[in-house]
């Protein structure tokens, strides 16, 4: 159906159902085929490698829980952000509680880097305790009893490849019966690569007893599966069984959709928005048939959109006694947020795993992925419940349905027929298969180095401190059982002398770029004043659209203990001690600007800067170094912006510069809209972290095609 002169598209987009099983499970609960399967499998099989490929709202987590409950099996499960860790962690504690099972048979912990610094202080006594060494204790927590450790990505992939300095957590890690990845969807190339090589190496190690994985997304990774298939893993895949709501016997859970599409554009969603603001006023107020009021949540891309709708509609509503709130990156979700909001501004903060209820959906989705994440948020509702969503889409898919529209009439939908136009008119992502052959085999090399070799590390104080390896006696078999696994997930050739050496000089080159699961990127340790708290933020948004007064470290710090007066040595101070090292510049923040987006272009401490980073070499042979010296201009001019300039030139990032601008690179590449490219002074761009790995890439296949 198409609402004519208007511009906007109705979808009637069915639900999902899924068949109930009777069969015993959990009292009081019917299982999906998929929990059924998953618990026979976890505590059946002793090696193993499950894919859980089940839709949004159907349970996967209990999926895993309850033969892990039953089992008092000891599990870490992985969760993408931090904020999910915490809410999961709740989760897990209410099933314990509803299903009857005993609380003093498990322990169950959260652990992100804030919470291991609550952890810490049970050890007063232990002032100079690392991460590792209280991960370890966390894990041991365990012993006699069930344990399930909640945490992030960085902090599992950090401790396995020793960057916590502690040789016993590795070993702690690989004691535990399972592993739990959740959201995998979410891994980029990088991470996905990594997380499947360090399992692979984990579970063909003898002397492991972990051998079990489990992998959670609705939305399936085909070559990670294959690859785990093609290495011999005992890969077991649950695909999603779930069938249209509107035809079928089953609980229903995702409900059907009055979805209203409208043409938009990356990052100028809140144009749109605000430019129809009356109606989406509307939207917010209107109460549920039943009278009841309606919960309604945008979720968009930029923290800059989220500043202005939140804004306005903060405005449009005042009076009202409806309350309004936002989620983003300077916005942390809490539960009296997600339980008593009546509208929620968001960004991709929301857009994952933290359940709570929501009514009404206002969304972006300029990719298949994002758009099927987002609106997978409306769910667990009455079968004869129609939800209401508004979605803004690229200008081809609008137009690609409004074609299908003229044709049909009434456009009916199901999830399955939605999910493969999107595939026909959006691009699927870059081939970044390159990548895998390229920098994937020095990044398992590193992993396997400091596990079988050991190394030495200096702390923060300089002192140097050696970090034991294997037995040299063994450590011969283990080279060879370990780099034939590299092989197998990564190379079509043997590893001879001659690749180990290659490997080991080219990854020791780009170790510090290789280890971390995020990658590397400037950020800025602000204060914020709106609610007197200390971050570390992305520092190109601080630049492009805070409100900020940068300021010299030392300043910094004491403008915080006067900020904070009695609190300053029991809260901040800690805080600030464990942040500072990873601050490129310190600022005030006093809140976002208004209409103004500042632009902002890198350059060199010195004339000289261009020659360093560019290593004297051609495009396609340069790779990404750590390097340092930069510099940024901003249009207009923050007043403070020297004092960013002396810490930013010291401070070294993972880094790439190309000789061509970023809008050429995006059209040359077809990178889209969240793959960050910098300008750089000269008509260049430099891209850091992880981009600068893929792009080097996309820029060495390019050249290797036109040979």
């Amino acid at each position: 159906m198409k609402d004519e002169g208007t511009g906007h598209l109705i979808v009637d987009l069915d639900g999902l159902r899924l068949e109930q099983k009777d069969q015993d499970y959990l009292k009081g609960f019917k299982a999906f085929e998929h929990q059924i399967e998953s618990d026979r499998l976890i505590k059946g099989r002793e090696s193993l490698f499950l894919f859980n490929h089940s839709p949004t709202g159907s349970g996967k987590t209990i999926s895993w829980l309850k033969p892990a409950l039953d089992a008092r099996m000891k599990v870490i499960a992985v969760y993408p952000t931090n904020a999910l860790v915490i809410d999961q962690k709740t989760q897990v504690d209410s099933t314990i509680e509803r299903f009857g099972y005993n609380p003093s048979e498990y322990h169950v912990q959260a652990v992100t880097s804030d919470l291991l610094l609550d952890e810490k202080k049970l050890y007063p006594d232990e002032s100079g305790l690392r991460k590792g060494q209280l991960l370890n204790r966390i894990i041991r927590k365990g012993r006699g009893r069930g344990l399930v450790l909640l945490t992030n990505p960085d902090i599992l992939t950090l401790a396995l490849k020793d960057a916590y300095f502690e040789h016993n957590i590795r070993e702690a890690v690989r004691s535990v019966d399972m592993i739990v990845v959740d959201e995998f969807h979410l891994a980029s190339v990088k991470q996905s690569d990594m997380l499947l090589f360090m399992m692979h190496e984990i579970s063909d190690d003898r002397r492991s007893h972990l051998k079990k994985f489990v992998f959670l997304s609705a939305t399936p990774n085909r070559q990670i599966v294959d690859r785990a298939k093609k290495v011999g893993l005992n890969v077991v895949v649950l695909d999603d069984r779930s069938v249209p709501l509107s035809c079928s016997q089953g609980r229903p859970v995702l409900p059907r959709l009055r979805l209203e599409v409208r043409s938009g554009a990356i990052y100028r969603t809140y144009e749109l928005i605000k430019e129809d603001l009356d109606y989406f006023v509307d939207l917010c107020r209107r109460p549920h048939k039943n009278g009841v009021s309606a919960k309604t949540v945008f979720i968009l891309d930029g923290i800059y959109e989220v500043d202005e709708v939140f804004n306005a509609l903060k405005d449009a509503l005042a009076g009202l006694n409806m309350r309004v709130e936002r989620v983003d990156g300077l916005h942390p979700a809490t539960p009296e947020k997600l339980k008593s909001f009546d509208v929620l501004v968001s960004n991709s903060s929301v857009e994952v795993g933290i359940d709570f209820n929501v009514d009404r959906l206002v969304f972006s989705g300029y990719s298949k992925s994002r758009l099927l994440q987002r609106i997978g948020r409306l769910r667990n509702k009455p079968q004869e419940e129609i939800c209401e969503a508004v979605c803004f889409v690229p200008n081809v898919l609008y137009d690609h349905l409004k074609g299908i529209s003229a044709k049909v009439g009434i456009l009916r939908l199901t999830r399955r027929e939605l999910a493969e136009q999107l595939d026909k008119v959006l691009e699927s992502g870059l081939d970044l298969s390159s990548y895998s052959k390229t920098y994937s085999p020095m990044e398992a090399y590193l992993y396997l180095k400091a596990r079988i070799k050991g190394g030495t590390w200096r702390d923060e104080l300089g002192e140097e401190h050696h970090e034991k390896g294997m037995p040299e006696s063994i450590q011969g078999e283990e080279w060879i059982r370990t780099l034939a696994l590299i092989e197998k997930h990564f190379l079509e050739q043997e590893i001879d002398g001659q690749m180990y050496e290659w490997l080991d000089s080219e990854s020791y080159r780009l170790e510090e770029g290789l280890l971390s699961y995020r990658g590397d990127r400037f950020q800025a340790l602000m204060f914020d004043t709106t609610d007197c708290q200390l971050k570390l933020y992305d520092l190109m948004y601080l630049l492009r659209r805070g409100n900020v007064e940068f300021m010299p470290p030392q300043r910094f710090a004491l403008r915080l203990r006067e900020a904070c007066k009695e609190d300053y040595d029991a809260t901040m101070k800690p805080r600030y001690e464990s942040m500072k090292r990873f601050a490129a510049g310190y600022c005030w923040y006093h809140g976002a600007l208004g209409e103004e987006t500042r632009k902002v272009l890198f350059k060199g401490d010195s004339n000289g800067h261009y020659t360093r980073i560019m290593f004297s070499a051609a495009d396609h042979t340069r790779k990404p170094r750590m390097v340092d010296g930069f510099k940024v201009d901003t249009d207009p001019n923050i007043p403070s912006l020297s004092n960013l300039n002396n810490t930013l030139t010291e401070y070294k990032i993972f880094a790439r510069l190309i000789d061509m601008s970023g809008s050429y690179l995006k059209a040359k590449f077809n990178l889209g809209d969240f793959f960050y490219l910098y300008p750089y002074s000269g008509q260049r761009s430099v891209a850091f972290g992880h981009d600068a790995l893929y792009i080097d890439c996309l820029i060495k296949e390019e050249h290797e095609r036109r040979r």
